[in-house]
């Protein structure tokens, strides 16, 4: 199996990023990436850096990432902004200021099992600061918004997966528009990103530590960050709006792959199962169930075809449940939320 496996990650690696055409449509532009310190994010930059694009603005919260980053490219004249995307005003002064051609909108909380229990962190985030990011881009009239998402938005049954459905329906409210090209892109775990499993086992690894499986049987989809961000880019070019899904080949049991990183790295380290967590799913999903996919000229990406219009109604209660986010009725919130759901599938 995980020969297979890794021979199958090794194929994506084959992603070409199509710089030429990239170039053609941005060369004398700026480009945006929110959430700008977490890995993929850092792929996407490096292959930005292979073709010398240099009009780049990295915006994160956190000083300690952009300090990271900024010393990792010191050669390279990139601008760097501290700045929350849940901070309105902020992310406005910073579109006015750069107006970008193109945002990469990659900020969110991800880990279920620290974000379940805060709700109100995670709509704020996921949710508003989507939408702070998105009606800026509106306002200074960007041409291409590339948003981000996860399979944990497939049928969710988390919050964290609620949180960033809400997104994409929002997003995908405007489809319809003109205006702005708008792009979802959803895909699974990052093989090396930062909260994956792997770099976890390994660390066990390293230190002699148990590697805890929650599940016996739970297993996940996983993908190079190098596949993600050429696909990010190549997506950019396109001049429609549209959702895509990132090739995840087939899914593998997560106590395989602890025994296979054991192996590997010739240690015997425990492996210990425990349940698998009250909010995570067995096998990810990847499609909703009227959702399917078509090729398109990226052999690592798929777009998704859904028959579902979201309309301007669905946007408004999106933005009701923001509304109501800052009231902390975690109650009231969670009805609303399974309501707009339930109104979004066939």
């Amino acid at each position: 199996m995980f020969e297979s496996f890794f021979i199958n990650q090794a194929l994506q690696k084959s992603t070409s990023f199509i710089g030429d055409e990239f170039l053609k449509k941005y060369q004398h532009h700026t480009i945006l990436i929110t959430g700008a310190g977490k890995s993929i994010r850092s792929k996407i930059v490096d292959e930005l850096v292979k073709i010398n694009f240099k009009n780049i603005v990295l915006l994160d919260h956190s000083e300690l990432h952009l300090f990271k980053l900024k010393k990792k490219y010191s050669s390279l004249d990139f601008n760097y902004e501290i700045g929350d995307i849940r901070d309105h005003k902020k992310i406005d002064f910073i579109m006015g200021l750069y107006k970008p051609k193109l945002v990469i909108h990659a900020a969110a909380y991800k880990h279920v099992s620290l974000v379940e229990n805060d709700i109100y962190e995670l709509i704020r985030t996921n949710v508003e600061g989507t939408i702070n990011v998105y009606t800026s881009s509106l306002k200074h009239k960007v041409s291409d918004f590339i948003f981000i998402s996860t399979d944990k938005a497939v049928n969710p049954i988390n919050n964290m997966g609620f949180s960033k459905m809400l997104a994409e329906l929002f997003l995908k409210s405007y489809f319809n528009t003109k205006t702005l090209n708008t792009k979802i892109i959803r895909f699974g775990n990052v093989i090396n990103s930062n909260g994956s499993v792997v770099p976890v086992f390994i660390d066990n690894i390293q230190n002699g530590t148990i590697l805890e499986v929650r599940g016996e049987d739970v297993e996940r989809y996983f993908i190079y960050d190098s596949v993600v961000a050429k696909s990010i880019l190549n997506s950019s070019i396109e001049n429609r709006n549209s959702m895509y899904l990132l090739e995840m080949n087939t899914p593998i049991k997560i106590v395989d792959l602890a025994n296979f990183l054991n192996n590997i790295n010739q240690s015997k380290n425990t492996i210990k199962i425990t349940s698998l967590g009250e909010k995570e799913k067995m096998t990810e999903e990847l499609l909703n169930n009227n959702e399917s996919i078509e090729i398109t000229n990226d052999s690592n990406c798929y777009r998704i075809i859904n028959p579902l219009t979201i309309d301007i109604e669905i946007r408004k209660e999106i933005i009701d449940i923001v509304t109501i986010n800052k009231n902390f009725n975690s109650e009231f919130l969670n009805n609303k939320i399974k309501l707009v759901h339930k109104k979004t599938i066939l």
